[in-house]
């Protein structure tokens, strides 16, 4: 196999995406040297792992705050008030599961919950398989 050959008209001057530097090369090409690659990637990833951390950390005080609820019962009717006073985001859910019914339980890792228009809300422990 040979490699690619790109015509020099191509391979007209661009800058890099990092530090704005003109460079030469493929079309493809994106930044002036593998420095200010890998740099430009940590520094988006590091974007990315900000956000998820926080995230993240949301979803763990929620299923504290319903692990705390619910002790060993599997399943407990609370008035929404005390899970807004123990200061639980209702937007953040890692997931939505449909019973037979048709009804949505938001999931907040191994529990779920849903919503009632009376204020209170149903928690319970989803079924996990070891």
């Amino acid at each position: 196999m040979s490699a690619k050959s790109y015509p020099s008209a191509k391979r007209q001057a661009r800058t890099c995406l990092l530090c704005n530097a003109p460079f030469r090369g493929r079309p493809d090409k994106k930044y002036c040297s593998a420095s200010c690659k890998n740099r430009y990637n940590h520094l988006r990833r590091r974007k990315t792992r900000t956000e998820v951390k926080r995230i993240d950390a949301f979803l763990h005080r929620n299923r504290e705050i319903i692990e705390e609820i619910l002790g060993k019962a599997r399943k407990k009717m609370v008035p929404r008030r005390r899970l807004d006073r123990m200061g639980f985001r209702y937007s953040y859910i890692t997931g939505l599961y449909f019973n037979k019914e048709g009804k949505m339980y938001r999931n907040v890792y191994n529990y779920a919950y849903m919503e009632f228009s009376d204020q209170a809300v149903l928690i319970v422990r989803r079924h996990t398989s070891a």
